[in-house]
């Protein structure tokens, strides 16, 4: 799905990672939730004290020494850091001077805004929290609906529109398309995700909209893509893909046969489908095409797997599994540009414990090195798409904002190159060999952030750092606009 945001991240997904950690500074690990699609059934179409005790004067009480005690205290803290000891937190609690325990590297926040939570959040692929780009702004849904803010200044640009006749916001595609076409589905009435708008992201203008609403039962977790040409859903029985200027119905996916148990992937770039039907030959087979080019299409005749989710476009790679549905086997499958089979890795041993949650899967722009969530830490690993090798692993606590020339940006609180962190850190790990460069320390007085698992993450091309999550001390939801230096 080319890169996805954090939303991501996407990004991403969004929400609801386990427990909040309890105030001010211990944070748990709990895990990132993810969606994993089942397969689904054929049809046509398709279905945010009290104070010290005093020195005593007089006779019989204890007796200052001659070293005041400020005095003293600076001589420990010069021991301190003489011994080393510090490097990003020296004090464990609030102090007079609110700029004493703030870290040497403290990254500079630039802003913040309100992001009131909504009902609709969760971490799959569409669900809120998301995040997009244009040129000048950043743009996110919540509560209150999808809405355009200065990247550099926090200033409200837009607010997208709601259609008449529909309710709150459901879901944005991960992300826009290159020409800033992005798509957002609203509640249609009665819990039903199901009204699509796709939007002008440079004005919040609505180029159309439409009620897929079908009457066949709610759709609570609507998928939509955006390229240069094509709006492609999946929202309840629709499975369809309409022109990005006007709205026209350019496709519609039908089943091959009345006896068919179907799967489906779907990504801005691609569409994947397996069937297996008894009354269709063959029995089973994938079919990949391509949603802005129709020329480039294949099917692969026998193919027995079940698409689990569409992980990345360029190499396109499909998470599929086999067996059944209690102990499934995974496999990560990969396909040239035509697109036909390249490679088959079946995630046993270590790449068992890869999770391919939407907003923390990431492919490099080489097209080799595949970095995702690890372990039951909510840690990460990358591995070499060309030999199905795992490169490195991180088990604690760890979420991807983007990926930029210093390799991975991940947000941690347990990183390798120190001690466990009582703030989070930004760090630089490389693609390859998964060494750490840590560029900074997102420093809040109050000690405000979740940990990573619980938030959402955009990292922009000026090296701009977003964070969607609630805060620790009042449980408010807000978007935060960080700085990080990648000189």
């Amino acid at each position: 799905m080319g890169q996805p945001q954090g939303p991501p991240p996407q990004g991403y997904p969004a929400p609801q990672g386990g427990q909040q950690p309890p105030p001010p500074y211990v944070q748990n690990q709990g895990p990132m939730p993810g969606q994993v699609p089942g397969q689904v059934p054929g049809q046509g179409p398709f279905p945010g004290g009290p104070m010290p005790p005093q020195f005593q004067g007089g006779p019989g009480g204890p007796r200052r020494s001659g070293v005041p005690v400020p005095l003293i205290l600076t001589l420990v803290m010069v021991l301190l850091v003489a011994a080393g000891v510090g490097g990003y937190f020296l004090f464990s609690g609030d102090s007079a001077d609110p700029g004493a325990a703030r870290p040497a590297n403290a990254l500079p926040r630039k802003w913040e805004a309100a992001s009131p939570a909504s009902e609709r959040e969760g971490q799959n692929e569409n669900g809120l929290r998301s995040m997009w780009f244009n040129n000048d702004d950043i743009i996110y849904g919540d509560g209150e609906g999808v809405r355009a803010y200065n990247r550099k200044s926090g200033k409200k640009k837009w607010t997208v529109k709601t259609p008449k006749g529909a309710g709150e916001v459901c879901a944005m595609s991960a992300e826009p398309s290159d020409d800033g076409v992005g798509a957002v589905v609203f509640d249609a009435g009665g819990d039903d995700c199901s009204y699509l708008s796709v939007v002008d992201t440079d004005t919040g203008r609505t180029l159309w909209s439409k009620n897929l609403q079908d009457g066949h039962g709610a759709e609570h977790e609507p998928r939509v893509v955006v390229n240069s040409k094509v709006v492609a859903v999946t929202i309840g029985q629709t499975y369809a893909g309409f022109s990005v200027g006007r709205g026209a119905k350019v496709w519609e996916l039908s089943a091959r046969g009345h006896d068919c148990t179907n799967s489906v992937g779907l990504s801005p770039q691609y569409l994947a489908v397996a069937s297996d039907c008894s009354d269709a030959k063959p029995k089973k087979q994938l079919m990949l095409q391509d949603l802005e080019y129709d020329s480039i299409h294949s099917t692969v005749s026998g193919e027995d797997h079940a698409i689990v989710r569409t992980l990345s476009d360029w190499p396109l790679t499909l998470l599929t599994e086999s067996g059944s549905t209690a102990d499934p086997v995974h496999y990560l499958q990969t396909y040239t540009k035509k697109p036909k089979p390249d490679h088959t890795f079946q995630l046993s041993g270590e790449l068992k414990d890869l999770k391919f949650e939407p907003r923390n899967t990431y492919v490099d722009e080489d097209e080799q090195i595949l970095v995702t969530g690890y372990g039951a830490g909510n840690g990460l690993a990358a591995m070499d798409m060309k030999t199905g090798k795992l490169l490195w692993k991180k088990r604690g606590s760890a979420a991807i904002a983007g990926v930029n020339d210093q390799g991975v940006i991940m947000v941690t609180d347990s990183p390798d190159s120190g001690a466990s962190a009582v703030k989070e850190l930004v760090v630089a790990v490389g693609l390859r060999d998964g060494k750490e460069k840590v560029k900074g320390t997102l420093y809040e007085k109050e000690h405000n952030l979740p940990a990573p698992s619980d938030m959402s993450l955009a990292l922009d091309r000026d090296n701009m750092l977003f964070i969607q999550s609630e805060r620790l001390t009042d449980n408010r939801p807000s978007v935060q606009a960080f700085e990080v230096p990648f000189a």
